[in-house]
């Protein structure tokens, strides 16, 4: 699969050209600042119109980081952890304060349904290898996703930690 072609910008040092682009890419999700830069710069737009650009969008509040970060945890609240989804909005430029901000608004019900479900799914796709390494593969997978390896242990503990002999189902 060949990389997806981005468009580059026809007038790189045009703010107005960058805002159009901008305004475009806020339609299709919402940003952050630093990502929609990053987007923008990609496009062939200068760093100075990419940052005139940014600041006119969130002047008008076309750009608004907080809801942008809430958006984000809404969407993967329901597949991955607390810890997975901290690390993608620090990966998409977003500051530590809407980070934490955002991740404290993450429902502990929706965050345990969605272990429950992966770990219900992975259990099963491991179903025909030996106990022990079952549980490693299980671990490994749930706390890729970012679950708590303290939830993670619970979990395996609580559903299929006696299984085999001499393993307490912790994560370490």
């Amino acid at each position: 699969m060949s990389p997806r072609r981005v468009p580059r910008a026809k007038e790189p040092d045009s703010a107005d050209a960058a805002y159009a682009r901008g305004l475009r890419l806020l339609a299709i999700r919402s940003r952050g600042r630093e990502e929609l830069r990053r987007d923008l710069a990609r496009r062939g737009f200068s760093a100075e119109a990419a940052g005139r650009a940014v600041e006119r969008l969130v002047e008008q509040g076309w750009l608004r980081e907080q809801e942008a970060a809430r958006a984000l945890v809404r969407a993967r609240g329901g597949r991955y952890g607390r810890l997975r989804i901290a690390r993608e909005l620090e990966a998409r430029g977003f500051g530590e304060e809407e980070t934490s901000r955002a991740i404290g608004e993450v429902d502990a019900g929706v965050e345990s349904a969605a272990l429950t479900r992966a770990y219900r799914r992975l259990w099963k796709s491991a179903a025909k290898l030996p106990p022990p390494e079952r549980r490693r593969r299980v671990r490994r997978a749930l706390v890729a996703r970012g679950f708590a390896p303290e939830a993670i242990s619970a979990m395996i503990r609580g559903s299929h930690g006696r299984d085999v002999e001499g393993d307490s189902g912790e994560v370490s």
